[in-house]
C-alpha cells in the first residue's frame, strides 16, 4: 500500500504529488509548487525524498525542481528528451508565460519499461510521449501518475513545441489503456480518475 499527498498550485491547477510507503520513503512528482509549500506538506507527513520524478518538460510542472533537489537531496528522474527540453526555456515555455527556467541535468534518465525502486514501491516508467516529446507516466502498483497526458474527460495539448495529436492519441490508446481498468490516474491538474472510465467517457480518446 502506497500513500498519496496532492499539493495543489492554485494559481495553474497544477497537481504535485508526495508519493511513500510504509516506512516513509517516497518521492515527489513535478514539483511546480514552491518549494517551501512542498517541504511543510513532506514535513507533516515525516517522509524522507528520495528522488524527484518528472512527467514532462513545462514550467508548470518543474517551477521548483531546482529547490526541492537541493533541500532534499533527492535524484532528477526523466526520459532522455524530458531532460533536454528542462534546459531549454523555449521549449519548457518558461520564457512565454514564467520566468525563465533553465534546469540542471536529470540525474537518472529513463526508458520505457525501467524499473525504478524507492523504499518498497516499484515505480514502472510508462512513455507517453505527444502533450511534449518527453512525455513519460509513471505507474505504482494500482496508481498511475499521467502528468499532461491523460485527464479526467479530457487530454493534454499538443500545439506547444514538440507535441503531436497522433502521437498523444496513439500513446493513450496503446500505453495506457492496455492497463487495467481500475487502476487510477492521479494527472497533472484536476481531479483523479480511472482507466475504464477514460476507456468509456473520454470525448477525445475512447478505448
Amino acid at each position: 500500500m502506497i500513500n498519496i499527498k496532492r499539493v495543489v498550485n492554485f494559481s495553474n491547477d497544477q497537481n504535485c504529488y508526495i508519493v511513500y510507503d510504509e516506512n516513509k520513503t517516497g518521492f515527489i512528482v513535478d514539483p511546480g509548487s514552491s518549494c517551501d509549500v512542498i517541504l511543510d506538506a513532506v514535513n507533516k507527513e515525516g517522509v524522507k525524498i528520495e528522488y524527484i520524478l518528472l512527467t514532462h518538460c513545462h514550467y508548470d510542472h518543474i517551477e521548483s525542481v531546482e529547490d526541492v533537489r537541493k533541500v532534499f537531496n533527492a535524484k532528477v528522474v526523466s526520459s532522455f528528451e524530458c531532460n533536454k527540453n528542462i534546459q531549454n526555456p523555449s521549449v519548457n515555455l518558461s520564457t512565454l508565460f514564467s520566468n525563465t527556467i533553465k534546469a540542471s541535468p536529470s540525474d537518472v534518465i529513463v526508458n520505457d519499461g525501467y524499473k525504478l525502486m524507492c523504499g518498497n514501491m516499484e515505480i514502472k516508467v510508462i512513455t507517453t510521449p505527444g502533450h511534449t516529446d518527453g512525455g513519460a507516466c509513471y505507474l505504482v502498483g494500482e496508481d498511475l501518475f499521467s502528468g499532461d497526458t491523460l485527464f479526467l474527460n479530457s487530454i493534454g495539448r499538443w500545439d506547444f513545441p514538440t507535441g503531436n495529436s497522433d502521437i498523444l492519441i496513439n500513446s493513450i490508446k496503446n500505453k495506457l489503456y492496455t492497463l487495467d481498468d481500475d487502476i487510477i490516474v492521479h494527472p497533472g491538474h484536476g481531479n483523479d480518475t480511472k482507466i475504464y472510465y477514460e476507456k468509456s467517457y473520454n470525448m477525445y480518446v475512447k478505448g
